[in-house]
């Protein structure tokens, strides 16, 4: 199987947050420091900023990681992940993606999903879930690139997901880390304690 290819997409505008969620702290590292850490070892990724993509390469190191830009946060993520698709390695067999705001994603839940495909070459999609749950990242064959990029302004990503329902593998996790996402400060405080939780488990 050849290389895959990390998406990570980082161009919201954060309204609900009202900062950006690739910024936000835990406990001395940024969110987006948090994720790259779970993708660094699949392959170079490709990160989605937006407007504010001058302070986020002020705070986080993506020297290891080619930029692209979103520059217009109402296009959505799907906009996002489009761009990042237009950038796909000629040589990448797969990629997957994933928001920024998940920062309880760990590198074990992204080897699950290249175990899942090792084991599952038929499947277009492989993704974690929790509880029935589907939850991120999502890796899917370099195939469903075009479907993707073929997706009209406002379409879900979704979408092509949905159309795929024979050739999803799922990666069954036992902890709820992969649904966790942050859209307002609530859900920011609820992550930051988990994150907390997690790290004293392992002392």
């Amino acid at each position: 199987m050849g290389p895959v290819t990390p998406v990570v997409l980082a161009a919201g505008a954060s309204r609900r947050m009202g900062q950006a969620k690739a910024l936000l702290d835990f406990d001395g590292r940024v969110c987006l420091d948090l994720v790259l850490d779970a993708v660094r070892f699949a392959g170079r990724a490709i990160v989605v900023l937006g407007p504010n993509h001058d302070e986020i390469r002020g705070r986080v190191d993506l020297d290891a990681v080619e930029v692209v830009l979103n520059l217009d946060p109402a296009s959505g993520q799907t906009a996002s992940l489009q761009a990042a698709l237009t950038r796909l390695p000629s040589d990448a067999d797969a990629f997957f993606f994933l928001p920024v705001d998940l920062p309880l994603v760990r590198a074990e839940d992204v080897e699950g999903l290249l175990q899942s495909r090792a084991a599952n070459p038929g499947a277009a999609l492989h993704i974690p879930s929790h509880a029935r749950k589907r939850g991120h990242p999502i890796l899917c064959a370099r195939a469903l690139a075009a479907e993707f990029l073929a997706l009209p302004p406002g379409a879900s990503a979704r979408d092509v997901v949905n159309r795929l329902p024979d050739r999803i593998a799922y990666v069954e996790s036992g902890e709820p880390y992969v649904l966790m996402d942050m859209d307002a400060p609530e859900d920011y405080r609820r992550c930051l304690e988990a994150y907390r939780a997690r790290g004293a488990k392992r002392r």
